[in-house]
């Protein structure tokens, strides 16, 4: 009964925002729409923008604003349905560039963005393909993530287990995991305690550390099945059912039926010492802080890799639309997210890495919040690794679906339906099907992706002869990260 009142009191509060949004709409002043959803975080964020607007003076004689903002909730579908009809917001956020740029229907801030410092250069370089297309940008960040591996270290004190260090081996995570969960379930009927929660979400970095990815180096095919991604999954296969250091799909369902809740994160079996550490961010915290049981003592670590350290680097964030008839005071919204104000709300807030690390790096209250010293370095090392080693999901062009094909693949080889070779080949064989399907029913696609799979050949050539590849040749953010780092490249 006590979180249906505070469900309602929520509802009202967000209501009662929206209405003082609308009433102020009447006005007669100009009104952007930002398509982001009505959440208590996203109205807190449009009303310290209003206040943001005022400190800076963007008022009139009257002391009256120039403008001001309105929440609407929309998905990416609809949202791209309104773009292509015309009636899109002015500022549409949880943009997936790569798909929406190449349509049109997105406001090209390049020349904007470099003289403002909303440029990925002077932020986050490794975000730069996730707001750019065609070399042009045409996002910015409201927040990101870099995640990593969050220990709780009492647990780990609890068993008399020293904790993992911040970069380890595939084979450290199999011996520390061993000893974890023996001595955690030793004089236990069934095994109680994980090493780790479900993170099928570390095969991709996993793989990638060993030079493999999704796509190739023109995003013109999947290259799936490869000794890379064979390896990876082998070893999270047996992590989760030979070795049980993670839990299956039916340890899962044991611990429903045990009351325990399980969510993405696996945040409460974390905070009850069920498991030892889950994949996540610093965004984590807006769970832990509201639990009585989340001033556990963190450790948050890198993935278990082999040579090439990465982390998936991730983005949210927001485009001006095409057709907006408001684009200047859209691009005053973009200034807002890079400013001082917004980005402390972050910070406080922990809802992701802020957009402008520059309000982060010498900043103690981001690295150490307040009262919160228990929480380590989760906040310094997420900072660290999305400067260093983060990339971003590979995106292809030519494939429409927002789905690798990995927890695909991961399934079939955890039902016994396909050995890990063959359960690659059939995902890359989907993926290879849909692009195909993609460049055939749109006829934009088809010269660029004749232009590309010619440079793949040329790729391809070069390889084989052991010479350097020009940078100019790839559009895979993994590739010209690896490449780099194993001097391949020719810049």
């Amino acid at each position: 009964m006590k979180r249906l009142f505070a469900g309602i009191a929520v509802l009202l509060a967000l209501a009662s925002a929206a209405t003082v949004m609308s009433l102020r709409s009447r006005s007669g002043r100009p009104e952007i729409v930002w398509t982001a959803g009505l959440s208590q975080d996203r109205v807190e964020q449009a009303a310290l923008f209003h206040e943001w607007l005022r400190n800076e003076g963007y008022v009139d004689e009257n002391g009256e604003l120039l403008f001001t903002l309105r929440l609407e909730a929309a998905d990416n579908q609809s949202t791209l349905i309104q773009a292509v009809s015309g009636v899109a917001g002015d500022l549409i956020d949880h943009v997936p560039v790569s798909r929406f740029a190449p349509m049109g229907v997105l406001e090209d801030i390049t020349e904007f963005a470099a003289e403002n410092g909303l440029d990925p250069a002077r932020n986050y370089p490794g975000a730069a393909s996730l707001l750019t297309s065609g070399g042009r940008q045409y996002a910015f960040p409201c927040n990101l993530a870099a995640r990593g591996l969050l220990v709780n270290l009492d647990t780990f004190a609890e068993y008399g287990v020293e904790p993992p260090p911040e970069e380890w081996t595939p084979e450290e995570f199999e011996r520390i995991g061993l000893e974890f969960t023996r001595r955690a379930n030793a004089g236990k009927a069934r095994q109680e305690v994980f090493f780790a929660g479900p993170m099928p979400g570390m095969i991709l970095p996993l793989a990638r550390s060993l030079g493999g990815d999704v796509f190739n180096e023109t995003m013109t095919a999947s290259a799936l099945a490869s000794p890379a991604f064979e390896k990876a999954l082998s070893l999270y296969c047996r992590w989760s059912g030979e070795l049980k250091l993670i839990p299956d799909a039916s340890d899962i369902a044991s611990e429903s039926a045990d009351s325990s809740s399980a969510n993405g994160e696996a945040t409460p079996q974390l905070m009850r010492g069920r498991y030892g550490m889950i994949l996540t961010g610093r965004y984590v915290n807006m769970d832990l802080r509201r639990s009585p049981r989340g001033t556990f003592r963190y450790g948050f670590v890198q993935f278990p890799e082999y040579g090439f350290k990465n982390t998936e680097l991730t983005v949210r964030c927001t485009s001006i639309y095409k057709g907006s008839k408001h684009k200047e005071f859209a691009k005053i919204f973009l200034k807002f997210l890079a400013g001082r104000d917004y980005n402390e709300l972050l910070i406080r807030s922990s809802d992701g890495l802020p957009p402008n690390p520059a309000w982060a790096k010498e900043n103690p209250a981001f690295h150490t919040p307040p009262e919160r010293p228990f929480e380590g370095k989760l906040h310094t090392n997420e900072l660290k690794w999305a400067l260093a080693i983060g990339i971003p999901e590979s995106r292809s062009p030519f494939y429409p679906l927002n789905d690798n094909k990995i927890n695909y693949a991961r399934q079939k080889v955890e039902n016994k339906l396909a050995s890990v070779p063959e359960a690659l080949r059939l995902a890359a064989e989907a993926i290879d099907h849909s692009i195909r399907a993609a460049v055939e029913g749109t006829p934009s696609l088809r010269e660029p992706y004749r232009q590309a799979c010619e440079l793949q050949k040329k790729i391809d050539a070069r390889k084989a002869a052991g010479e350097k590849i020009p940078a100019a040749w790839i559009s895979n953010p993994f590739f010209l990260s690896y490449y780099r780092s194993k001097g391949m490249l020719a810049e």
